[in-house]
């Protein structure tokens, strides 16, 4: 029988530190009692009302795959604290025959007389977890009340000290300014933005030292601070929060629900240009929900950059279409790659004729079958020797936790040994999945009739058109010299 243990805790405050510890002991400690061997240990450090936890996910798709036997955990509450989430753990693992045990004795999925009580426990976490998340909104929104500023970030322009809010003593106080006065002006957001990215400005995400913080200034950066209210000295919290306790969405309250307190800090903007503003956003946003839907081209969601990746863009001045990055960051981002609309139609349905010719070569589906199972002996063969070394590597996997068990090795010794078979049995399920892959592909290029019948059908029109694009290409990758790569949708054929 094959373990999986799950370990949770919800912070990585210093009173659980051990905690991990100590349910990976008592986990190993049931395994080597009942002879079984050790699948591998999923771990999250996270609240259990949440269903984004990797560990989680990777278990329950591992048990979805039948990657092993049984699921152990301490108690429930470590599985978590989330009615749905904990059925839906139940259902696949009912589903695929793994077995579900707590330490606690109180569920054990193939004992009849425990199964009617794990709804009620599932029930009894998720209500606890509601109960403590509500008394901490409570103590949020006395506080809000206060007059003290809750965010642990200050709005872009202002320090946070003492739960106030101070304008900050460098550029970005002018740059708010500048913000406001360019809008005011008729400049977009994604304009304002280009400017402050061309002006080397540190995007507010730098200037609080974010780790994965944006080189590039944002529009929607940019109408964020334009709507926030901070900025004319009012506090205003409680705008959002979560839907509950197992559903993290965030929802905007109604305006009557906002905790705002009149003149609580310095002002970077008169109240006069901040209603300005946002009577401007507002004729804006109508104008935007009573107008046309814009139009689609021909290339959008298909060509891209070759150098940023990003979705090239289409400009009705230019006739074609230029890398997302360089239109909404400039040159800074990227270099326009700009490319006429009429060429690219051009390039593609003369690749698709050339291609038409090619796969008129006589008896090319037959060489190419003939091919294709040559090497399907070779691939099958690897595939064996593959399976053979995954074996091994399990077995020795296995051994090493009994070694572990019985004090031989040190935990450390354990685990640098773990680490070094999964990192082997990950790199073979890789080679294993590439030869797969391999396999479906050769399958596919011998298909040659079906794609020729498709070419052919197509090609009589001459022209190309959007549902000849969207049945035989996948994606154009356009670079700066204009050279244009095209991925098609059916499986590249050798020798064409």
């Amino acid at each position: 029988m094959k373990i999986a243990g799950y370990i949770r805790v919800s912070t990585n405050n210093e009173g659980q530190k051990e905690s991990p510890e100590n349910q990976k002991h008592m986990i190993l400690n049931y395994i080597e009692e009942n002879h079984y061997d050790l699948h591998e240990f999923y771990t999250d450090v996270q609240t259990g009302t949440t269903d984004n936890r990797e560990g989680l996910k990777k278990l329950i798709r591992d048990a979805e795959n039948k990657d092993f036997d049984i699921i152990i955990a301490k108690e429930l509450s470590r599985l978590g604290r989330n009615v749905e989430l904990l059925y839906q753990l139940r259902r696949v693992a009912d589903n695929k025959g793994v077995r579900l045990i707590t330490l606690d004795g109180k569920v054990d999925t193939q004992d009849f007389s425990k199964q009617a009580m794990f709804g009620l426990y599932a029930w009894i976490y998720e209500s606890e977890s509601q109960r403590i998340s509500d008394r901490i909104k409570s103590v949020f929104l006395m506080k809000y009340k206060s007059g003290k500023f809750m965010g642990s970030i200050a709005p872009y322009g202002y320090n946070l000290h003492k739960g106030k809010l101070l304008p900050r003593d460098d550029y970005s106080v002018d740059i708010v300014r500048d913000i406001f006065d360019k809008y005011l002006e008729g400049w977009g957001h994604d304009k304002i933005a280009r400017y402050l990215t061309n002006r080397d400005i540190p995007t507010p995400s730098q200037v609080v030292g974010k780790a994965n913080a944006g080189l590039y200034w944002q529009g929607s950066t940019v109408k964020k601070i334009l709507k926030n209210p901070h900025y004319v000295g009012d506090l205003v919290q409680g705008r959002e929060t979560t839907m509950n306790v197992t559903n993290k969405t965030r929802k905007v309250n109604d305006q009557n629900e906002w905790i705002t307190i009149s003149e609580a800090h310095e002002p970077i903007i008169s109240r006069d240009v901040f209603e300005q503003v946002q009577k401007l956003l507002e004729q804006k946003a109508k104008r935007g929900r009573g107008g046309t839907r814009k139009q689609k081209h021909l290339f959008t969601n298909i060509a891209y950059c070759s150098d940023c990746g990003k979705s090239m863009h289409y400009r009705i001045n230019r006739k074609g279409y230029i890398c997302g990055s360089y239109a909404k960051h400039g040159k800074k981002a990227c270099s326009s790659h700009v490319i006429k609309e009429q060429l690219l139609k051009e390039i593609i349905l003369e690749d698709l004729k050339k291609m038409a010719d090619d796969l008129e070569q006589p008896n090319l589906e037959s060489k190419i079958e003939k091919k294709v199972k040559a090497t399907a002996k070779q691939n099958e063969l690897r595939l064996q020797s593959i399976e053979k070394q995954v074996q091994k590597q399990k077995e020795l996997k296995r051994y090493a936790l009994k070694k572990f068990i019985s004090e031989d090795i040190s935990k450390q010794d354990y685990d640098d040994f773990v680490t070094m078979v999964q990192e082997k049995l990950q790199q073979l399920e890789i080679e294993k999945a590439e030869i797969k892959k391999a396999i479906v592909d050769k399958q596919a290029a011998i298909k040659i009739s079906s794609i020729l019948e498709q070419l052919r059908e197509s090609l009589n029109f001459n022209t190309l058109s959007t549902e000849m694009l969207l049945r035989f290409v996948e994606k154009i990758e356009v670079n700066e010299n204009k050279n244009v790569k095209i991925y098609y949708k059916f499986a590249q054929i050798e020798g064409l």
